[in-house]
């Protein structure tokens, strides 16, 4: 009888020596903690890229805008010239000439009504651009200039740190707005 209770006993000793071990206790830890170190350090630099891009939008648009308010891309310029020089003085941009949209409206300050606010950006599911308006004001009326560009995170995974609302194919938009009036010809 005591034979069938010794098994038990033997297994029960081994196994309460085996929980008392420490050994293997700082993988334990090293398993839970790495992973979430890592994703703060991808977040942050997903962050970081996400802030350099838009800057980058936003000097580019500068120039751009300086460009063709100094007349330097001719009287009245095309829609594919000005995103073509708006995309050359951008770094940073993948894609640029595809995935950027512009819109130039003039705005009346006789009869005035605030542009709407939602910008058109290109939808990449489908082949139709957005459709824009593109007229550049005269000497005595602003022209307000929005771009919004679909740019693809670098890391798909760090979009719950960034929270930012995507498209179908993963990509986000980033907006810049300026608002210029032509200088009076010498």
């Amino acid at each position: 009888m005591t034979r069938i209770f010794a098994i038990p006993r033997k297994m029960l000793a081994r196994t309460r020596r085996l929980l008392r071990r420490e050994d293997g206790s700082a993988t334990i830890e090293f398993a839970i903690s790495v992973p979430i170190l890592l994703s703060i350090f991808i977040m942050g630099m997903e962050a970081g890229v996400v802030n350099l891009r838009q800057v980058m939008l936003d000097r580019a648009l500068d120039l751009t805008i300086r460009e063709l308010r100094l007349g330097h891309l001719g009287a009245q310029p095309e829609f594919e010239d000005v995103r073509d020089r708006l995309c050359e003085n951008a770094f940073l941009l993948p894609n640029c000439s595809s995935n950027l949209a512009l819109e130039l409206t003039v705005l009346d300050l006789d009869d005035w009504a605030p542009p709407s606010d939602a910008v058109a950006c290109v939808d990449r599911s489908t082949d139709i651009a957005p459709v824009n308006a593109f007229t550049q004001g005269d000497r005595l009326n602003p022209t307000l200039v929005r771009a919004c560009m679909i740019v693809d995170l670098m890391f798909p995974t760090s979009r719950l740190g960034l929270n930012l609302a995507t498209d179908a194919q993963g990509g986000f938009q980033m907006m810049s707005f300026s608002l210029y009036i032509n200088e009076p010809e010498a």
